[in-house]
């Protein structure tokens, strides 16, 4: 089944066609809601939100829509209908700046639909899509508790690769001190490609999602980049002369709170993860804004409890190369 050959069903039809953002915003972001009801965080409600109001708006609404909605309102991939009502989608988008990687951003079908084989024809469509355009990989995120939706990309061919937890801490959360260690220490800007070198072989599937390793999160800041005081800064923690863990903070989208970003070498994962964290607490103010981290599941879980960090859902990294 080639994606050109699939069928546009009409308003009474059933079947698989490409995404419209035009006329399926609406309707993708009233499944997404309905599909993921409990899952979604506070940022993915509001896009669901605004992906109905500016779909209800017409070709108005998508063209003005592109001003204040992310990518992701506004994904390649498949939707299927059932007697004209869209009852799945498969949402697809090139990753940044990484042109051979591509993510599947979500694949949603109704509950009433499900176990029909809707979700394999549009993953089915959607990687041979990706292929079409250059793509070397496809990558997912998946919950750990949703044995159905693992079970179907495994038999699809994808591999799991990391669960990673994301972690929140409140704005102004006390903490313990005196859990830094004198092997802490801010980076030295000389000491940045120690941090790549680190990221490269110990990380190679990303640490952000869903972008691989790249330098510039390490690079030494820019003027245009201090004038914008986007929270960026690195602690290390060296043993003989030796990076063996990293931590560094950058201002979160929303501007309200410092995401971080924390790798330890295999050796040391599990122990230094505190003092490390500790030492980002440690040099900022007494009542310190929120922060959020991406970590390995079931690594370092106790002491980000102790950090104040609470977990919030951990999803397995899945990846299918193209080959």
């Amino acid at each position: 089944m080639t994606a050109a050959a699939l069928g546009a069903p009409g308003r009474s039809q059933s079947g698989i066609r490409p995404v419209d953002p035009r006329r399926d915003m609406e309707g993708i972001g009233t499944l997404l809601e309905s599909a993921f009801a409990g899952e979604l965080d506070p940022y993915g409600r509001h896009m669901v939100r605004e992906m109905r109001a500016f779909g209800r708006a017409g070709w108005l609404g998508w063209l003005i829509g592109r001003l204040f909605l992310p990518p992701a309102a506004y994904p390649q991939g498949f939707v299927w209908f059932e007697a004209g009502r869209l009852v799945a989608n498969a949402s697809l988008l090139p990753v940044s700046g990484f042109s051979d990687r591509w993510v599947m951003a979500n694949v949603a079908v109704e509950i009433e639909q499900r176990r029909r084989g809707i979700a394999r024809r549009l993953v089915e469509a959607s990687l041979e899509h990706a292929r079409d355009r250059g793509a070397s990989e496809v990558m997912l995120q998946v919950r750990q508790d949703n044995p159905g939706a693992l079970a179907l990309y495994d038999g699809m061919g994808f591999e799991a690769i990391t669960t990673r937890t994301t972690w929140q801490r409140p704005a102004g959360e006390p903490w313990p001190r005196g859990v830094a260690s004198n092997l802490v220490r801010l980076r030295a800007a000389g000491e940045w490609s120690q941090q790549w070198d680190l990221a490269a072989r110990f990380y190679p599937e990303g640490l952000l999602w869903p972008f691989p390793p790249y330098s510039s999160l390490f690079k030494p800041r820019s003027f245009e980049s201090l004038l914008r005081m986007d929270g960026r800064a690195h602690w290390v923690w060296v043993e003989d002369e030796q990076l063996v863990g990293s931590v560094s903070t950058y201002m979160n989208s929303s501007r309200v709170g410092l995401r971080l970003v924390m790798m330890v070498v295999p050796a040391s994962r599990g122990s230094i993860e505190g003092p490390l964290v500790s030492a980002v607490l440690d040099g900022g103010n007494n009542e310190p804004v929120a922060m959020s981290l991406d970590y390995e599941t079931g690594i370092a879980d106790e002491n980000l409890l102790k950090m104040g960090f609470r977990p919030e859902k951990p999803l397995t990294w899945m990846r299918v190369r193209m080959d």
